[in-house]
């Protein structure tokens, strides 16, 4: 459990934030801390009220102490990650011993995907601790407990808290004949209100178009329309839990082929648990899948089920359980991650360091995984329990050790950090470019969705007008390439021609990747009149780099 504790943090601040959600949230997370205005978030000097506040919060409070950095950025995501796993060693240690309680916070630890997000400057590992504890509290009978995790997921991520928690302990109360009713005890929904309250009306009276924004536009319209441009087919999830759950997902399920026992005595207090864990993943999962808004860590909610259902199944069934199926399925993957030195897919857009760093991290990985099927098989063969578990934690463990140079190279072509002179966007914004830059950046746009923003891209037209607006007119980066009142670097997306053929005939190519080029500094022309009389690109101090 150590070693899987320090995997999960190794390397943490290895690599650049990665655009365009660590940037953005850790930019936020900046200017929260710089103004210690801790109840409206702001990006760029404007509000941003696409996401609530407990996030943001916890990573100012650590850039207060740390200072503004990318272990300062992704360290809550971390911490909430640890939290859930000693929640989940709380739980299957009352339930199955304390030996199983260990094996289900390593198991949740060497998964995939609580990898990949417990290293992430996203919410999704806070709402997934918040969630898991409100759906374990609602099963241990303290409903106002629950109640109170879910006001603060609330705050966290907004009402979809409530649907992943009710969709798992309401379908698993009607199944097993509980009365619903306990689970809304009115202290825990006065609990709930007194969590979630106090910071929605402040900012209501602050902005008062923010409940029909957080209900109309972020909540109704991302669950039912495709404007938000992450629409994917029905089966998107299909393919992505069984990677996300990996390794542990093969003994969660061994046990599947009883479900329609399971369900005949589905009243009997020995199905109580394995009823959780399957309601914990099917409805919710059958929301998300029919939810028009699609994207790879909206299951992270569901993968302490697994971690529990693996557990469960490891103490019912024997270490042995679904060993054989685990040993075909890692000999297949690793022999597969083996062979992508010779079958990388050409059309797949990866920079020369991207393409240097797959190859040896997948041969590296591809070892682990071998050995990893091994040590399974024999370890069952053999009765030796920790040989098997070790065999399956290795596989996710072995990840942050093998994966650094990729990274490394991942991070500088997702990142903004290489074009951080940059102070003028002309119809672009790198998210991360302020958190760099450590101030915020003008933007040259007709309708602010550069900021990728759904609540600035709104109301754009109302925040244009406040003093010190960032968002300038879509043509102002002509006037300031032209007069030049200031030094300015210059800002636009990769596959922007005719911007670029602009400014790259008056001005030098400073940096360039696949999504941004930077081009300038331009020179302020003598007769240019004094900065104070000119428009500026750039708040306050101006467009000096």
């Amino acid at each position: 459990m150590l070693v899987a504790a320090v995997a999960l943090a190794w390397n943490l601040r290895g690599y650049r934030l990665l655009d365009p959600d660590e940037g953005r949230n850790a930019e936020v997370a900046r200017e929260m801390a710089q103004s210690r205005d801790y109840l409206v978030p702001h990006l760029d000097g404007l509000p941003y009220l696409d996401k609530p506040i407990v996030y943001f919060a916890a990573s100012a409070g650590v850039m207060a102490l740390l200072g503004p950095t990318e272990l300062a950025a992704r360290l809550p995501a971390y911490l909430a990650t640890l939290a859930t796993i000693a929640l989940l060693v709380w739980f299957a240690r009352r339930r199955w011993g304390e030996d199983a309680g260990w094996l289900a916070g390593l198991a949740y630890a060497t998964m995939v995907l609580p990898l990949a997000y417990a290293r992430a400057a996203i919410f999704d590992s806070t709402l997934t601790l918040c969630t898991t504890a409100a759906i374990l509290f609602f099963f241990e009978g303290r409903a106002i407990a629950a109640w109170a995790a879910l006001g603060v997921a609330t705050l966290t991520k907004g009402p979809i808290a409530l649907a992943l928690v009710l969709f798992a302990v309401v379908p698993h109360a009607l199944a097993t004949g509980s009365p619903v009713r306990r689970l809304f005890p009115w202290r825990g929904l006065a609990v709930f209100a007194l969590v979630t309250l106090p910071w929605f009306l402040a900012v209501t009276l602050r902005h008062p178009e923010f409940p029909s924004y957080v209900f109309v536009r972020e909540t109704f319209q991302r669950m039912t329309t495709s404007s938000f441009h992450r629409t994917a087919p029905f089966w998107y999830y299909l393919p992505i839990l069984p990677v996300a759950a990996f390794p542990w997902i093969v003994p969660a399920l061994a046990g599947v082929g009883r479900a329609r026992d399971l369900w005949r005595a589905r009243r009997e207090p020995a199905a109580r648990e394995p009823l959780l864990l399957t309601s914990w993943v099917i409805v919710p999962l059958l929301f998300l899948t029919l939810n028009q808004s699609k994207l790879p860590q909206y299951v992270l909610p569901l993968m302490p089920a697994f971690a529990l259902g693996a557990t469960r199944s490891i103490v019912t069934r024997g270490i042995g359980a679904a060993t054989r199926a685990y040993a075909v399925i890692a000999l297949v993957a690793g022999m597969g991650l083996v062979a992508l030195t010779r079958w990388l897919p050409a059309p797949l857009d990866l920079t020369p360091a991207e393409k240097a760093a797959i190859p040896p991290t997948a041969v590296a990985l591809g070892l682990v995984v071998l050995l990893s099927a091994v040590l399974v098989r024999d370890g069952a063969l053999r009765g030796i329990g920790r040989l098997t578990i070790a065999g399956y934690a290795i596989v996710v463990a072995a990840i942050p050790f093998v994966s650094g140079p990729l990274l490394a190279a991942v991070g500088e072509d997702r990142s903004s950090a290489a074009v951080a002179g940059a102070v003028l966007g002309v119809a672009a914004f790198p998210p991360s470019l302020p958190f760099y830059l450590g101030r915020p950046v003008a933007v040259a746009t007709a309708t602010a969705s550069e900021l990728t923003s759904n609540y600035i891209a709104q109301y754009h037209e109302q925040y244009r007008t406040v003093p010190g607006s960032p968002l300038l007119p879509a043509g102002a980066w002509r006037e300031a390439l032209a007069r030049c009142p200031l030094p300015t670097v210059f800002v636009a997306t990769a596959n922007n021609r005719d911007v670029r053929a602009a400014l790259g005939a008056a001005l030098p190519l400073l940096a360039a990747d696949n999504h941004y080029a930077a081009y300038g500094p331009c020179r302020p022309h003598p007769l240019t009149p004094d900065a104070k009389s000119s428009p500026s690109p750039q708040r306050g101090e101006g467009a000096g780099g």
